[in-house]
């Protein structure tokens, strides 16, 4: 070395070099960084990974969810209730029913018959159907055995009652939260004007709208008798989840913080160790026009290289235990986020004994007795 400023990718290679001299502290450097990431991951992100199931839980189908009815059928809750729900932000499906009527296969007058209800909206996720496309005007799909039920052998078919006539085009199959129209059928009815709803639903896209959507839902309702509409939900969930994220984050500081600055004390100490131990090859890189700087410049790299090996192997362990542990993973953004956690508190830990290197004087290290 010649020069005060060597290039940069020099600090690398003479950083890798000197991470097998001396190999023991380079050793411990790397397992305490490993220790704090993995220790992390076996306290906060085993917790993340618990928590977001539990939220996952807690968002379920049945948690998002807003149930409007009139109970009574007289309350006049309008169809363009639907349409005026749509735009509210937050919500991600609606779907109404009217109040059910008697029909039969119209090939069989005296048949078995089975309720049939209009349907509003869009038919969402939650039900599933054997009939591609759009449903058109009067035409209807039976629920699981349903259409056997009717007598009608391919699936398919008209259907009747004293006033009004509907073909079944099809199946469909309704998940939670809709299991309860599977023992009819649904039609797609013939005019939408006028009509009148006995209950519809509300999906929102996450529990945490839940309350504020709500709001807006009663709201925006198209209804003659307000006093008659029931509106029921789960804020208790939604309250629930918002407790669980804000415990947890206070929690997880407290600990990462506590981790991090165990992980750089015990850093510097391991770099103070290796400094003296080091101190007549730094004199002599000093003697030889090493400035400053450039010893610092040594130290920190030298630092932040045991800390990221450290860092990586805890993270792909950590990983392994949250998966065995809490069944699922805490997520790409808290991996990454320990991981350059990590390397800076070893480069933290590590600024005292780099300026205290950098301090050395190369004389009275090299001074022979």
């Amino acid at each position: 070395m010649n020069s005060g400023h060597p290039r940069p990718g020099y600090f690398f290679v003479d950083a890798i070099h000197r991470l097998r001299s001396p190999l023991v502290p380079t050793v411990v450097a790397v397992f305490v960084a490993f220790a704090g990431t993995l220790s992390i991951f076996a306290t906060t992100g085993v917790a993340i990974a618990s928590q977001q199931r539990t939220i996952d839980l807690i968002n379920s189908a049945e948690g998002r969810l807003i149930t409007i009815s009139d109970p009574q059928g007289d309350a006049g809750l309008s169809e363009r209730s639907i349409t005026a729900i749509k735009s509210i932000s937050g919500v991600d499906w609606v779907l109404g029913v009217s109040p059910a009527h008697d029909f039969v296969n119209s090939a069989l007058p005296g048949g078995t018959s089975v309720p049939v209800r209009n349907f509003f909206g869009d038919l969402p996720a939650p039900i599933s159907t054997g009939h591609p496309g759009v449903l058109g005007p009067g035409q209807a799909l039976a629920g699981p055995g349903v259409a056997r039920k009717l007598g009608l052998a391919d699936g398919v078919g008209a259907i009747e009652n004293r006033t009004e006539k509907a073909v079944i085009v099809g199946s469909f199959s309704a998940s939670s939260p809709l299991t309860s129209l599977n023992s009819g059928v649904i039609m797609r009815p013939n005019s939408d004007t006028g009509a009148r709803l006995l209950r519809f639903w509300v999906s929102v896209e996450d529990v945490a709208q839940l309350q504020p959507v709500a709001a807006a839902v009663s709201k925006a309702l198209v209804v003659e008798k307000p006093g008659g509409i029931q509106i029921k939900l789960s804020p208790d969930l939604a309250r629930l989840s918002g407790d669980v994220v804000t415990g947890l984050r206070q929690d997880a500081a407290l600990t990462i913080t506590g981790l991090l600055f165990a992980v750089a004390v015990l850093i510097g100490a391991l770099q103070f160790g290796r400094v003296a131990s080091t101190a007549k090859d730094i004199g002599r890189r000093r003697a030889l026009g090493a400035s400053r700087s450039v010893i610092v410049a040594q130290v920190l790299i030298n630092a932040g290289l045991t800390g990221l090996i450290g860092a990586i192997a805890g993270v792909l362990v950590g990983l392994v235990l949250s998966v065995v542990i809490a069944g699922q993973l805490p997520g790409f953004g808290f991996s990454a986020a320990v991981a350059v956690l990590m390397v800076l508190a070893s480069l933290i830990g590590a600024i005292a004994p780099a300026i205290r290197a950098a301090r050395l004087d190369p004389v009275r290290i090299l001074r022979v007795p």
